[in-house]
């Protein structure tokens, strides 16, 4: 895997990684002299590519003790509010809940109309599945979410019914978390104490890629499912149709916070390795609109400020969605986002 060692980079301790870090292949620089695009973390990054198995990963890479570094004013640290949905977007969602084994309240006739019409609304479907982390209903037990930020997640699974746990790293993200009455374990994912066998479900999301290890990292989530338990693994994908399309500028290289990019094969090594038994995989293009917009900023100024998302998509934007789910019907790899499903037996 060649030589490595630690230096500084701008004041981040750091390692260069050469080799790939899941098989030990050889890798060549796919991307060079990249920065933050978002939160002004320090340091010149590269990301580099195995010739072997194509897996994308960030080189230099900060040790794990300086990871705050690169997340002083990250998203997870403020409240978010999503706004209210349309009335017409509210029974289009009560109908996709109750699809997916949620029912908030009894089906009345109206409800009904809606779900029966709902094959002509895809991509609404698509959204509130990956706004529910694409976990099925009817809500079983204990859900742990792995990476769980502000904890917005979590407090809407618990209105739907689960029990819910957040494991998260970051003081301030758990904090907020906290206040919205979620449990939290604070810790890095690598490192945590979790009890074996107490989860019936577990969601990471936008997680595995900036873990240190994905293996270890997918064996103790492994070992905190019960018999049978179920895990759900979301993170962007490194053949999608926005990457192919935006290459340096793509949304989802984020350095230095991202230390790998996944293939849907190179990811379900990983899973195999931990012990996981991968039930399905697919890709999702429900979040190609904001890769269109923050891939767009980051060509043209080399940045994106977060708080643009508030002035809401374009319509190229919405167009690039649509243009993707239908590419992801004919070409399964083009979607944005990787899902993993999977079991702990």
């Amino acid at each position: 895997m060649g030589e490595s060692g630690m230096w500084h980079n701008e004041g981040v301790a750091v390692d260069d990684i050469p080799g790939c870090p899941l098989c030990g292949g050889e890798g060549r620089d796919l991307y060079r002299d990249l920065r933050d695009r978002y939160w002004r973390a320090p340091g010149v990054w590269s990301l580099r590519a195995c010739q072997a198995c194509g897996h994308i990963w960030l080189s230099p890479r900060p040790l794990p003790e300086e990871v705050g570094k690169l997340y002083g004013a990250y998203y997870t640290h403020s409240v978010r509010d999503r706004g209210r949905p349309s009335a017409l977007g509210l029974r289009l969602r009560q109908a996709v809940l109750a699809g997916l084994g949620y029912a908030p309240r009894p089906v009345d006739r109206r409800d009904a109309i809606f779900a029966r019409f709902l094959p002509l609304f895809p991509l609404v479907r698509e959204s509130v599945e990956r706004e529910l982390r694409f976990v099925r209903g009817p809500p079983r037990g204990a859900l742990l979410d792995i990476g769980c930020g502000d904890g917005s997640f979590l407090a809407e699974m618990r209105d739907l019914g689960w029990r819910v746990v957040g494991l998260e790293p970051d003081p301030v993200a758990a904090e907020i978390a906290r206040d919205r009455g979620v449990e939290v374990i604070q810790s890095p994912i690598e490192s945590a104490d979790l009890a074996e066998g107490r989860f019936d479900a577990v969601t990471m999301n936008h997680v595995i890629e900036h873990v240190t290890d994905p293996v270890r990292a997918l064996d103790l989530c492994r070992r905190a499912l019960r018999e049978e338990g179920a895990i759900v693994i979301v993170t962007p994908n490194a053949k999608s149709w926005g990457h192919r399309r935006f290459r340096e500028a793509w949304f989802h290289l984020d350095p230095p916070r991202h230390l790998h990019l996944f293939t849907a094969e190179n990811l379900r090594r990983c899973a195999n390795r931990a012990g996981l038994h991968v039930t399905g995989m697919r890709t999702c293009a429900a979040g190609a609109q904001e890769v269109r917009q923050g891939s767009r900023a980051i060509r043209a100024t080399g940045r994106f400020e977060f708080p643009q998302e508030q002035a809401g998509f374009s319509p190229g934007d919405r167009a690039f969605r649509y243009a993707e789910w239908a590419l992801a019907r004919v070409s399964p790899e083009a979607g944005e986002e990787l899902l993993v499903f999977g079991s702990s037996a």
